[in-house]
């Protein structure tokens, strides 16, 4: 809903809403284009903070109780949002609503640590689809309703999520890494329903346990030393390099521009019925891609993706190059530019979008897992923000074509990267993702070794303290 909101509400702050609609409901803000950029940046600035935020708490709290802080800033914002009469009050409502996402990155990580392996790819998925709906809802609401009552519909769902949350256990994973084995076994039986199941995932918990306790850092210093190996720098690189080419691939500048969007493209439809369509088949195609998770390998899914929206985009980029200044009345075949922006954003659905912020709870090791999943989640909410906020500046300087020919390169790029170099997770344990990502001297990887023969060869488990790695190091 936050990130969907600012597509609906910047155009009724930037051209006025119904004379009906502002006599019953008072004067309305009115505001620029570059304070327009800035309401719709807010939203994604302190982004960062919160991810950096939830890292913290993940580690120290449990990823259940950061789940529910979560949602205080999600109701405090949405409430400022909706009272706010005044700029001043409007950018601090986003400001905190922003904070709240940035946070919000922790429910990959635990839905990560509670899934099975078969299953993991498909619940991680089902979050990216609920963020679909939500600017889905919020698209529809902009088109019936003012954006001050939009605000307090989704401060109730803050509401709403909170009560949820409460029914939920704690990730297990994290109970037994802080001694609580005993209520880890709960926990997984509460997911489970199998003694058997339960039992055979706990004593490979325990064992990640006994690894991540020699070598968890427990200072700057050894934080730095741990960061070193080969299964966290490279993770990091990965995920850092997958965000950048998805953020330049402009999946973010059509969710937070919509309205405008289509606005510049000419949509022959009333430009928020065009944003609706978009939001509707974002959320059908994100429950396609959800299930695509289950039966396809992640290279495939990403690299279709992403050659998928560069040719959608390029499409759009040409017709645009050719008729972008003829009146809209006169231009042959006008639905050229809305199909292919359609195109784009069911591409991107399939693994573009959802792929990166899944892999976040995948791919880092059990004793760093929250710290550097909110680091990661920090510089992708970066980016975010900068692609949002420059956008204007982009579209000025490139003009629409030369926007979109950006969108399509930045797609191939992203296309290649992953194919090249993006690790396969599925059906594999949070376990030997870990172990693939650590070699021995002759380079030979260890992910299907089985435990008991990891363990005995002393190969992956440490037999000395971080502390000692760092004084020989």
């Amino acid at each position: 809903m936050c990130q969907g909101y600012s597509a609906v509400l910047l155009p009724q702050l930037l051209h006025g809403v119904s004379d009906s609609r502002e006599e019953m409901d008072g004067p309305t803000l009115r505001i620029n284009a570059e304070e327009a950029s800035w309401i719709a940046s807010l939203g994604v600035l302190s982004n960062p903070v919160g991810a950096l935020l939830s890292g913290v708490l993940m580690d120290m709290c449990g990823r259940k109780t950061t789940i529910c802080y979560t949602t205080l800033p999600f109701l405090f914002g949405w409430t400022l949002i909706g009272l706010s009469d005044d700029m001043f009050t409007l950018c601090l409502g986003r400001c905190i609503s922003g904070l709240a996402i940035g946070m919000s990155s922790s429910c990959y990580v635990y839905v990560a640590e509670i899934s099975t392996p078969t299953s993991r790819g498909f619940l991680s998925a089902i979050g990216p689809v609920f963020v679909s709906l939500g600017v889905l809802i919020v698209y529809c609401l902009g088109y019936v309703t003012d954006w001050k009552v939009i605000a307090y519909v989704c401060s109730a769902t803050a509401v709403l999520t909170f009560i949820a949350t409460l029914f939920l256990p704690e990730s297990p994973s994290w109970l037994a890494t802080n001694g609580s084995v005993k209520e880890a076994t709960k926990a997984l039986m509460w997911f489970r329903k199998d003694q058997a199941t339960t039992d055979s995932e706990l004593a490979d918990i325990l064992e990640t346990v006994k690894i991540s306790r020699n070598s968890k850092p427990r200072s700057l210093r050894e934080m730095f030393c741990y960061c070193k190996r080969s299964a966290v720098w490279k993770p990091f690189l990965i995920l850092l390099t997958f965000f950048i080419f998805q953020e330049m691939s402009g999946i973010y500048i059509v969710l937070y521009y919509a309205v405008d969007f289509f606005n510049h493209v000419g949509a022959f439809y009333n430009d928020y019925v065009a944003s609706i369509m978009v939001g509707s088949l974002r959320f059908l195609v994100s429950i396609v891609g959800a299930a695509c998770i289950q039966h396809f390998r992640r290279k495939i899914m990403a690299t279709t993706s992403g050659i998928l929206m560069a040719v959608s985009m390029a499409a759009a980029a040409i017709y645009e190059h050719f008729y972008s200044t003829w009146p809209f009345e006169q231009r042959p075949m006008a639905w050229i530019p809305l199909v292919s922006i359609l195109v784009n954003v069911s591409a991107s659905m399939l693994g573009m979008l959802q792929l990166p912020w899944l892999m976040i709870g995948e791919l880092f090791p059990l004793a760093v897992r929250g710290t550097m999943g909110g680091l990661i989640s920090s510089l992708a909410y970066l980016f975010i923000f900068i692609t949002v906020k420059f956008y204007p500046t982009i579209m000025s300087s490139l003009q629409i074509d030369g926007t979109m020919w950006l969108f399509s390169a930045a797609s191939v790029l992203a296309a290649i990267f992953v194919l090249l170099y993006l690790p396969e997770t599925k059906d594999k344990s949070l376990f030997q993702i870990e172990r693939a990502f650590t070699k021995n001297e002759s380079g030979e990887s260890k992910e299907n070794l089985p435990s008991s023969i990891i363990t005995q060869q002393n190969v992956i488990v440490p037999t000395v303290s971080l502390a000692v790695e760092c004084k020989k190091i």
